[in-house]
């Protein structure tokens, strides 16, 4: 007899498991309200294979991870000798390898530099050159360290003071006594390359001399703005057709003026006569008479501006300028060495919270090898450094700052995911330069912003 079945409302809905398998209730109905159903043995096998691979990929997964990112870190060690990295994760975690030990750090310390800067000056700050004429029509010229004064600001500078009434100038006397370093730049080889250029209290372009020597050997101006001067003639003498541009102070010195200062002196009187303003041919050292009227002040970019350059063409002159100028603006005229080297301590330890023993730095430029700093300690110059990372320039399509001296071979700059910044740092005191293959290996590790998350910043 065929007895109709009761549809009885449950707590669980009847479902199926698969096509053309029974339809399973739920256990907690009474068994006696309706035929239970033998569970097909594939629905048992099915289940039991679901929860195997569930387990597996809770269990297995992250070990798999794991052992990817020590397969990554053993890729990277590959190519480290004597050297290190790091790199913050999204997650906040710092990964890397000898992220503790101190390395020369080449360029890359120019960072720190910039950030005391933006932090001790300011980003709004201004270099500021003042030109005073005394009763005797002599032209005083007092620097305090602008490191971007070239040949066509020398140019705008004269013609404003034409437009004031100058026109006669007897001598040109230079004041530097914003500076008194102790030394040379910790580093510098003092050779003609303009790298290695010493830095003043007055200089013009970057205390750099363009020459170019002719095919005949007679001696022009390595560039149109920059007429040609007499330490131009003098110096290219020994040199072989070409253009150069040469750090003028690793030349003798010709006379009682050193050759930065000479370079001013003969720049701004060039100029002068060019703007019909009569000069004689005196350059003297001296500072500026208390009854000197100011008739002219000169302002820099601004340190945010002047910082962009610095780091787009690792411009140590530059670098060092903003290294003396913190010390400077910290503890009072005139500039040293000793001061700028406690005003960044100071920073270092107030503001970016670093013990003494983490940064050794004798100066900004990343000449010098007694410079030291861990990867780890680059991570928070980094972290700090963030809000100001759009002044970096691009290398390898990422935002990054590079060092290099023979044997120092770094990198320190921003990975991104997605459209977060990745802090990144490889330090390599070693003789091969495997710097390119430990980043590509560091960025596998995350994944670059889209095309809409890049329109969306």
């Amino acid at each position: 007899m065929n007895i109709r079945k009761k549809r009885l409302p449950g707590p669980w809905p009847i479902f199926r498991r698969s096509k053309n398998l029974p339809i399973i209730r739920s256990p907690f109905l009474p068994a006696r309200q309706y035929k239970v159903t033998v569970i097909h043995p594939a629905v048992i096998l099915r289940s039991l294979l679901g929860l195997f691979l569930l387990i597996l990929q809770l269990v297995c997964v992250p070990r798999m991870q794991v052992h990817a990112a020590e397969s990554t870190d053993t890729s990277i060690r590959h190519y480290i000798q004597n050297g290190g990295y790091a790199v913050k994760t999204t997650q906040g975690r710092i990964e890397g390898y000898n992220s503790d030990t101190l390395f020369i750090p080449a360029s890359t310390i120019k960072l720190v530099t910039c950030l005391a800067a933006l932090k001790i000056l300011g980003p709004d700050y201004q270099f500021i050159t003042h030109f005073h004429i005394d009763q005797n029509e002599n032209l005083y010229i007092k620097g305090e360290g602008d490191p971007t004064i070239t040949s066509e600001d020398v140019a705008a500078i004269v013609k404003n003071l034409f437009d004031q009434g100058l026109r006669q100038v007897n001598a040109l006397i230079l004041d530097g006594s914003a500076f008194a370093l102790e030394s040379m730049v910790d580093g510098s080889e003092n050779s003609a390359r303009p790298y290695d250029a010493e830095i003043t209290p007055l200089a013009v372009n970057f205390n750099a001399l363009p020459i170019r020597v002719r095919a005949d050997y007679t001696i022009d101006s390595g560039e149109e703005q920059t007429p040609v001067l007499p330490i131009m003639l003098e110096i290219g003498k020994s040199m072989a057709p070409g253009r150069y541009r040469v750090n003028v102070g690793a030349y003798p010195v010709q006379g009682e003026l050193p050759n930065e200062a000479r370079y001013v002196g003969e720049l701004f009187l060039s100029l002068l006569r060019q703007q019909d303003i009569q000069t004689g041919n005196t350059v003297l050292l001296g500072t500026v008479p208390k009854n000197a009227p100011l008739v002219f002040i000169h302002k820099s970019d601004t340190v945010r501006s002047i910082i962009r350059d610095c780091l787009e063409f690792s411009n140590n002159f530059i670098a060092n300028e903003l290294f003396v100028a913190c010390g400077r603006i910290r503890f009072g005229k005139p500039a040293t060495w000793e001061k700028a080297r406690k005003a960044l301590a100071e920073f270092t330890n107030r503001t970016l919270h670093l013990p003494p023993e983490a940064i050794t730095m004798v100066e900004g430029s990343g000449l010098s090898r007694k410079n030291l700093i861990s990867p780890r300690t680059m991570i928070a110059v980094l972290e700090a450094f963030a809000p100001f990372s759009d002044l970096l320039p691009a290398k390898h399509d990422y935002l990054m700052k590079s060092g290099t001296l023979k044997g120092v071979y770094c990198y320190s700059g921003y990975l991104e995911d997605h459209d977060r910044p990745a802090p990144f740092t490889i330090m390599l005191n070693q003789e091969t330069n495997s710097r390119d293959q430990i980043l590509r290996f560091l960025a596998a590790q995350f994944i670059p912003p889209t095309s809409a998350e890049r329109r969306n910043r």
